[in-house]
């Protein structure tokens, strides 16, 4: 992979608008995880303060922040991830048709819940002339967008890439992670010896790429380069992760490509605080002896969509600002990996962003920090 920098980030959580809010947020060990949506379901969330949004408004806004200073949207390609998209909006629908309520505008309902929307709208924004493409691959969406817009830039389809990751919390999400049993009544504690299950968060995170060499002609100032991207399978079982690890060990090993595993000097983990997934990606990672690992979902509950676009993101700061932000809820760690358990203070080289999902899907990112 030639040279890709990232240039812009933007980001929305529940913490508020932008990557100044996210990371003194997290250094200061304070979560955004509180009440969940009055649905009648149990277990707290991170949702975006204010009114009720939707995961193409909240995409917008990061797509903002993150192309500020660009001034034309011409060879850009958007990337854009979702698991529900605005999903929100047919639910409505659906609850108006269920009760024999007349639909206000019958019209919208279909074209406001449709996967394409978020990057479509955002791509319309930023006035883009290169590809728009929109994926869902659960919990990987994020890390994915990345990944596929470094495989545009570098086949030559777009000269640069807005990669971003949305997702607001909907009643088959929230409940449908309710009904596998795997939602926590509390505050979810990753990593920890005790935990009860995840939270879910909203949340939107976009990056902007380009290779370094434009990056560099055009005055923009790198705030870390791409270093890599790996994408397996492990085709084990529908919901839980292979037990050994099989597909995450491979997409971590192709996102170091010639890093040897004791160059890795620190994770930013997929830790969903569920009993399966968090055992066997600190199996994985116990293969990386010098790496300090943290981990969000304590803070900014589980993005989904969003998630690995949003972990790679904090990623970069952190690789740019030399700070690791502890792992939230974290109290009694289970396994012997270096936990950051409060902000640390410590130059960052090469960092990885890994994400696993459902179906076995596996997605990890090399970052690496930019130095003139």
């Amino acid at each position: 992979m030639r040279p890709i920098a990232i240039t812009g980030l933007g980001a929305i959580t529940g913490f508020g608008a932008g990557t100044d809010v996210l990371m003194d947020g997290l250094c200061a060990g304070r979560t955004a995880i509180g009440a969940g949506p009055d649905w009648g379901g149990r277990g707290p969330a991170a949702m975006i303060p204010g009114e009720r949004v939707t995961s193409t408004e909240i995409a917008l806004l990061a797509a903002e922040q993150a192309t500020t200073g660009l001034d034309s949207g011409q060879g850009l390609a958007v990337v854009g991830a979702s698991t529900s998209s605005d999903m929100i909006i047919g639910e409505e629908a659906f609850r108006q048709v269920l009760f024999e309520e007349p639909l206000a505008k019958p019209d919208e309902y279909l074209w406001a819940q449709l996967a394409a929307r978020p990057a479509e709208r955002v791509h319309r924004m930023l006035g883009a002339t290169g590809p728009r493409i929109s994926l869902s691959t659960a919990c990987t969406s994020g890390t994915c967008a990345i990944g596929i817009g470094a495989d545009l830039i570098e086949t030559g389809r777009a000269t640069k890439v807005l990669a971003f990751g949305a997702d607001v919390i909907c009643r088959i999400s929230y409940f449908g992670f309710h009904s596998l049993g795997v939602y926590s009544e509390e505050p979810c504690r990753p990593f920890d010896r005790h935990r009860a299950g995840m939270n879910i968060g909203e949340g939107a995170a976009a990056l902007l790429l380009e290779p370094l060499a434009d990056a560099l002609a055009r005055g923009a100032t790198p705030l870390a380069l791409l270093g890599g991207y790996g994408n397996t399978s492990d085709a084990h079982h529908l919901t839980a992760p292979h037990p050994e690890g099989d597909g995450a060990r491979r997409a971590m090993l192709a996102a170091m490509g010639d890093l040897p595993p004791e160059d890795i000097d620190h994770v930013n983990a997929h830790a969903t605080a569920t009993r399966l997934n968090d055992q066997m990606e600190a199996g994985v990672l116990s293969e990386l002896p010098n790496a300090s690992v943290t981990a969000l979902k304590g803070a900014v509950g589980h993005t989904l969509g969003a998630a690995g676009a949003l972990e790679a993101l904090v990623t970069v700061l952190t690789l740019q600002q030399g700070r690791v932000p502890g792992v939230v809820g974290c109290q009694d760690p289970e396994y012997a990996l270096d936990l950051v358990r409060e902000t640390r203070e410590t130059r960052v080289d090469h960092a990885l962003s890994a994400n696993f999902a459902f179906g076995g899907h596996n997605a990890v990112l090399r970052l690496d920090r930019w130095q003139p």
